[in-house]
């Protein structure tokens, strides 16, 4: 069994498939999507058709070991959330995302509230939201979660120009920034149930026999 972002996987359903299931991910418009998420984590392969043609195949989740798991786990960015446009550069957001990367949810909460950086309150709201959409739309645990990831890019830059000496004039670059903010569970637990589940495999297997 593999669980990604709130959702349990069955052993039996193949990974595509498997992908499909989760809240973000099921509708047909991002088939694309998915298998560039696969093609990224390196579940595939390819197999020639009759006609010639190669067609993809894609493995059940119950042969994934807990590394291609993992990796899988790290490619999809749900829950998340994000924000673009911010009034302030990049430099100044990156200072304050690498103070939460990687803490509870909680303890980032708490570091952006008192940090006395002008790019905390920005950080904090956007966090809120995170947690909110993976509650709401994921129905995941905030005392389970964790942030995976925070990526902070460049945005457009507005030119202004300063009057100065001698009739010149100074530029002035307003940058903008955008911000996203992606949510994982915790990976004791994601450790516990791949041991629970093959646990429980392996143990039908010897009554069976």
């Amino acid at each position: 069994m593999l669980r990604l972002a709130g959702v349990n996987i069955p052993d039996e359903i193949d990974i595509f498939n498997g992908l499909m299931m989760v809240k973000g991910l099921e509708s047909k418009n991002n088939h694309a999507k998915v298998e560039r998420i696969l093609a990224q984590a390196k579940l595939f392969t390819k197999k020639m058709e009759k006609s010639g043609k190669f067609v993809k195949e894609y493995p059940k989740v119950g042969t994934l070991t807990w590394k291609e798991k993992q990796r899988l786990i790290d490619l999809v960015d749900i829950p998340r959330a994000s924000v673009s446009g911010v009034r302030m550069s990049p430099r100044k957001l990156r200072i304050v995302a690498d103070a939460i990367r990687g803490k509870h949810v909680d303890e980032a909460l708490g570091i952006l509230r008192f940090l006395p950086n002008s790019a905390a309150p920005v950080l904090h709201k956007l966090l809120e939201s995170a947690i909110a959409n993976a509650g709401n739309v994921h129905e995941m645990k905030a005392d389970k979660l964790f942030v995976g990831k925070v990526l902070v890019d460049g945005g457009p830059t507005m030119k202004r120009f300063m009057a100065r000496a001698r009739g010149r004039a100074c530029r002035i670059r307003k940058r903008t920034s955008s911000a996203l903010i992606v949510l994982r569970e915790k990976v004791d637990s994601y450790k516990k149930l791949f041991a629970s589940t093959s646990a429980s495999t392996s143990g039908k297997k010897e009554g069976e026999k």
